[in-house]
């Protein structure tokens, strides 16, 4: 079973995308292309995406992320990404984020920031809501 969410903290501002389950590339992607429906209602200046559950990788999906979402999130104002993973996170999800990492590294127009526990977000998400 998969399930996909968006919400946004009233408190921070912060929109929080939430997967859990499998899923095939083009679904990934498609989730992803939907919660921009919220970004643009809802204009949060960070994004975080809660991929503990996610038991699936989307590493195919990666240069389509770089190209076209986190481009249409900076056109939309969000000026910082999260990603949550945990130690325990399928080893494919780990994958796809170091790739996405990797991919990033020479485009500075939207910050993206891997968080190890969802603690660790929140206090980022916090810091970075006092700046943007």
């Amino acid at each position: 079973m998969t399930n996909f969410t968006t919400d946004i903290n009233s408190r921070t501002g912060v929109m929080t995308i939430r997967m859990r389950g499998f899923f095939q590339p083009t679904k990934f992607t498609e989730f992803l292309e939907e919660s921009l429906k919220s970004v643009q209602s809802k204009k949060p200046k960070i994004v975080v995406l809660d991929a503990r559950f996610i038991e699936s990788g989307w590493m195919s999906s990666n240069p389509w992320i770089v190209s076209w979402f986190l481009p249409k999130l900076d056109l939309l104002k969000v000026k910082n990404f999260g990603i949550i993973i945990e130690d325990e996170c399928d080893p494919f999800t780990r994958f796809s984020v170091i790739n996405l990492e990797n991919l990033l590294e020479n485009e500075p127009s939207i910050a993206l920031k891997i968080f190890e526990t969802p603690e660790e977000a929140t206090v980022w998400q916090r810091n970075a809501s006092k700046v943007a």
